[in-house]
Order: structure tokens, then C-alpha cells, then sequence
């Protein structure tokens, strides 16, 4: 087991307290639209397609898991390479007494290997994690009105990536009664699934002329936020992933290289 220690500023309307949790299991949900049903026939006609090359699952909404090792609260933190990307999706913790709080974070993944497997990406990524955290019981009622926003930071430009309610996603009631969810040993820490891309981030990083994989979510830092407009508060968090060692500058070299020779012979 590899436990990662994580420190919480939870805010109540009864003020501000620190917690300080050892978390034993951290897990993703996928797949999470709202219209299950809807999904689940786009998600079978692409198995259908694809077969098992598909990343599609045989169930939707579908629990996967993280290593403990990579939740991380901080600032900074090293990716292997420049495509890694973020998503912001709301984070529920779920404790030993079966209280549970809400956050913000980003389910990381490495976006050049996304399209060959549906969890190797995601775990090749250190997944950050909002320091503020509050009840889910102040904000059940209100669930849907809930609002998950990220940007993508690429020199003085902020690219808006995400911004949507969390009706368009599954509720969290419905992600804590799945058996997967409710087999995690606690305390334990669910991103509970992304929002779709605005359409508007990928025309605005072309205008700029920016790297198309700023769609993707990747840039100089990323910032994801959870507003609630009934109890008007916000938690933000703001990261940087640091790329090191990678070789795709050199990839791109030889794809261009053997491309240019191949054109020249023809």
C-alpha cells in the first residue's frame, strides 16, 4: 500500500476547520454523462466498431483506480513530457465515518497515450487536489447548481476550457451507490468525471495561434474551480505540471524528416 497524506481546510457554514487524512484510495469515474442511456448506445456502437480496440467500457458510469502515490496537493509537480493534460472534475472524499466532502481537482492524463488505453494514461500522471474542501451535505440539495469551470494558462493568454453545471453529469448519489464505489477502503478520494471541452477553447487556441494540444489541457498551468452560487463561495486550484524527460521534439523531427524524404523521392 502506498498511502498519500493530504491536508484539508474544510469550510462550513459553521467556519473553518483543518483536517489532516491519510487517504488508502483514490479512484476516477468515467463515462459519467448524465444521460446514462444515451451514452450506453454511443458507447456500444463504438465497441461494436472498434472492437477491442475500443476505450469504451462494457458498463457506464465506470470506477477505475489511481495510485495513492500520485494525489498530490502541490503547486508544482513533473509529468514525462508536454502532453499531459488536466480536467477539472469535482473530487468527493469519502471518510472512515461515512461523512463525505467535496473538492476540486484534475484528473490528469497523459494525452498522447489516451488513445491507446482507457486507465494506463491517467496513471501515468500525478493527480492534483483543491486544499479547501466542504460538507457535501450543505451542498446535496443543490447538487445540480454546482459549477465546475478549468482554464488553461499558455504565456499572458487564459484559454477557457471547461464551464458547465453538474447536471451534465451523474450525481454523486449515484456514484456512491455503485459497488465499486462503495468497495473502496476509505478514507478514500472519487473524481467523479469530466465536463465536456467548450467548443469555444480549441477556435480561440487556433486564433492565437497556440498548439492544438491547448484543447487538450495542456499549457504552462492549469486552474480549475467549483462555485457554488447558492452558498456564493469558490474553490480554485491553480497547478503547474513541469514536463521532463521526453523525447517528442526528437519524434517529430523523424516523422517530419522521414516525411520530407519520402516526398522528395516521389
Amino acid at each position: 500500500m502506498n498511502p498519500s497524506t493530504i491536508t484539508l481546510n474544510i469550510e462550513s457554514r459553521a467556519g473553518i476547520a483543518e483536517r489532516t487524512l491519510t487517504v488508502a484510495a483514490v479512484a476516477g469515474a468515467r463515462f459519467s454523462s448524465r444521460d446514462v442511456q444515451a451514452m450506453r448506445r454511443d458507447m456500444d456502437e463504438q465497441l461494436r466498431r472498434d472492437g477491442r480496440l475500443s476505450g469504451m467500457t462494457q458498463t457506464n458510469p465506470s470506477i477505475f483506480r489511481i495510485g495513492c502515490y500520485l494525489l498530490t496537493q502541490a503547486a508544482e509537480f513533473e509529468v514525462q513530457g508536454p502532453l499531459t493534460g488536466g480536467e477539472a472534475e469535482v473530487a468527493a472524499i469519502l471518510l472512515d465515518d461515512g461523512e463525505v466532502l467535496i473538492t476540486v481537482g484534475s484528473d490528469q492524463c497523459d494525452r498522447e497515450l489516451d488513445p491507446l488505453f482507457p486507465d494506463k494514461p491517467k496513471q501515468m500522471c500525478p493527480h492534483p487536489i483543491a486544499h479547501t474542501a466542504w460538507p457535501y451535505a450543505e451542498v446535496r440539495e443543490h447538487w445540480d447548481q454546482l459549477h465546475i469551470s478549468s482554464q488553461v494558462i499558455v504565456g499572458e493568454h487564459a484559454i477557457a476550457l471547461q464551464g458547465s453545471s453538474l447536471s451534465a453529469l451523474v450525481d454523486l448519489e449515484y456514484l456512491l451507490a455503485m459497488d465499486a464505489v462503495r468497495a473502496l477502503p476509505k478514507p478514500a478520494v472519487l473524481y467523479g468525471g469530466a465536463c465536456p471541452v467548450l467548443d469555444s477553447a480549441a477556435r480561440e487556441a487556433k486564433a492565437l495561434g497556440l498548439p492544438e494540444s491547448v484543447a487538450h489541457g495542456t499549457g504552462d498551468a492549469f486552474v480549475a474551480r467549483l462555485h457554488d452560487p447558492v452558498l456564493n463561495r469558490t474553490i480554485e486550484h491553480r497547478f503547474i505540471a513541469i514536463p521532463v524527460g521526453d523525447d517528442l521534439a526528437e519524434r517529430l523531427d523523424r516523422t517530419q524528416a522521414s516525411t520530407h524524404h519520402g516526398g522528395s523521392e516521389s
